[in-house]
């Protein structure tokens, strides 16, 4: 059964990259998960990506999404859990729709988790638009 309950302390915001090449980290969503054991709630996560423009995202270039583990709260050295769970791709002059992806936590997660958003070459400022990461229970 798919989780959907919603609480505002587990959900993080982040405005997408200023500038081409950039790679963006969100703040650590604490799931209390201490180095001596597993992490057993039933949660899902989802990431939503907001729609960007021609502008920002001219044909062919792209922003992608990756969810991300830690032990440390500031998000430091922290590992891959999910790579390019959304890729938006300007296209057909448009842009690029907003997208979600739903996914679950693994057992082993570190304590924080989080997104990147990495910005394609030849992308421009994206950072008046937000990515959010939420846990659903």
């Amino acid at each position: 059964m798919l989780s959907s309950l919603r609480d505002a302390q587990v959900k993080n915001t982040r405005a997408l990259p200023s500038a081409a090449s950039t790679t963006v980290t969100s703040t650590g969503i604490d799931t209390q998960n201490g180095t001596n054991g597993n992490f057993v709630a039933d949660c899902d996560f989802l990431v939503s990506a907001p729609a960007v423009t021609t502008t920002m995202a001219p044909d062919t270039r792209t922003f992608t999404y990756n969810v991300i583990h830690s032990v440390n709260s500031d998000m430091s050295s922290p590992a891959t859990l999910y790579s390019s769970v959304i890729t938006q791709t300007g296209a057909g002059g448009a842009g690029a729709a907003a997208a979600t992806f739903r996914g679950r936590l693994p057992k082993n997660v570190r304590r924080y988790v989080g997104i990147t958003v990495v910005s394609d070459a030849s992308t421009a400022d994206a950072s008046t638009v937000s990515a959010t990461f939420e846990l659903l229970f």
